[in-house]
């Protein structure tokens, strides 16, 4: 009896799964079946594994692709704190910059402990790699005129020391530089470029484009919006015709300017628009019994960020007008406004024997991401400790 008792011994020796053949069942392991990840991004596995109690600490845990022998490559391992009970023990890893055909197959665990003592998990995680979906996250804060402004691109994914080059387009930064953040397993990557906006900012595209592994290109793209006190243009007029006179203010600000006129009172006849992009105030008032040529007509722009005030020469116009519409949707032609910042109008204020004129607003956010590929090596084998 006690010959083939010793025999039995020698035979579970010999074998590289098991040495321990008292109570295997004690060993037990849980993680996910199946992870997806993206081509030059990464993926987590979340992992706790038990043992026998005659298995001892140091424990070394090695997760290897297909061949248990191959142990090519080590990437990093960590411990998530999350809670384990008294008997678990952590085996969570990451696999950094995948490679879509070369990162996807079965991945499983290998402990070693003692002198030579080995056992392999039969449970696989399969990793699956796809084509890159995921675009950089720009973060625009509220942005004013001459005030510092930080913005912020975030590389996708959570990888810890992302292989990638950050270049931002559409405007040349004061200063730019990268900064990360995280956790156990997770990392923010970001680059912030700093600059001073003007108003002639408002509306412009910014770009950032992320370059993976020196081969994979992905973008975003943000259109800005610039607050910033009125200005009033100088398409602002006045005529008189007879004994009536009538002005016109043209101010740009944003938030949209609120525009008002001093000689304003109740008889005044007066209305006012807004352009398609609503940066541009229009305001128009008539008055009868005026006839002060060479006078000026005081206009005031007024929103959040400041005001502006000009002084309006008073002209003189032969022509009789007709009479005032204050339709936001027919045209003031005899004022020409479609030179001030390249803003095409679809409302306006009165009408005076012109054809009627209708645009569009042009679409101001445009994002867009490409891609390219080439190969690389993959992780054959991820060793944790």
């Amino acid at each position: 009896m006690l010959q083939k008792l010793f025999i039995l011994t020698v035979i579970m020796m010999t074998n590289s799964e098991l040495l321990f053949f008292d109570v295997p069942t004690d060993f037990s392991i849980e993680a996910g079946d199946n992870i997806t990840g993206e081509d030059g991004l990464c993926v987590i596995v979340y992992c706790v594994f038990t043992v026998p109690k005659s298995v001892s600490d140091p424990i070394r845990r090695t997760w290897f692709k297909v061949d248990p022998q191959n142990s090519s490559a080590e990437v990093y391992n960590f411990n998530s704190n999350t809670g384990f009970r008294q008997n678990q023990k952590e085996c969570s890893f990451g696999l950094n910059q995948l490679v879509q055909g070369k990162s996807d197959g079965e991945y499983r665990l290998k402990l070693e402990w003692g002198e030579g003592n080995v056992y392999s998990f039969p449970q696989t995680v399969h990793i699956t790699v796809k084509e890159l979906t995921q675009k950089p996250t720009i973060n625009v804060p509220l942005l004013t005129a001459g005030e510092k402004a930080d913005i912020s691109c975030k590389v996708p994914g959570d990888c810890l020391k992302p292989s990638a080059d950050i270049v931002w387009t559409g405007i040349r930064p004061n200063e730019t530089r990268l900064q990360g953040r995280g956790v156990p397993g997770k990392n923010e990557e970001f680059s912030i470029m700093t600059f001073y906006p003007k108003p002639e900012h408002h509306n412009t595209k910014l770009t950032c484009t992320v370059t993976l592994q020196g081969r994979i290109q992905t973008e975003s793209t943000a259109i800005l919006k610039v607050r910033h006190s009125p200005v009033i243009l100088n398409s602002s007029r006045c005529f008189v015709w007879g004994d009536e006179l009538s002005c016109m203010c043209v101010s740009s600000g944003l938030p949209l300017p609120k525009i008002s006129w001093p000689k304003l009172n109740s008889t005044t006849k007066h209305c006012s628009a807004v352009s398609t992009e609503n940066i541009i105030s229009i305001s128009h008032i008539s008055i009868t019994g005026f006839s002060e040529l060479g006078a000026t007509v005081k206009c005031v722009s007024k929103n959040l960020i400041g005001t502006t005030k000009m002084e309006i020469q008073v002209q003189h116009h032969a022509e009789n007008p007709q009479e005032i519409s204050c339709s936001l949707s027919t045209p003031w032609i005899l004022f020409t406004l479609s030179f001030v910042l390249n803003v095409i109008f679809a409302s306006c204020l009165i009408v005076v024997r012109r054809r009627e004129k209708y645009m569009k607003p042009v679409d101001d956010n445009h994002v867009y991401m490409t891609a390219m590929k080439r190969e690389e090596s993959v992780y054959e084998t991820i060793k944790t400790q």
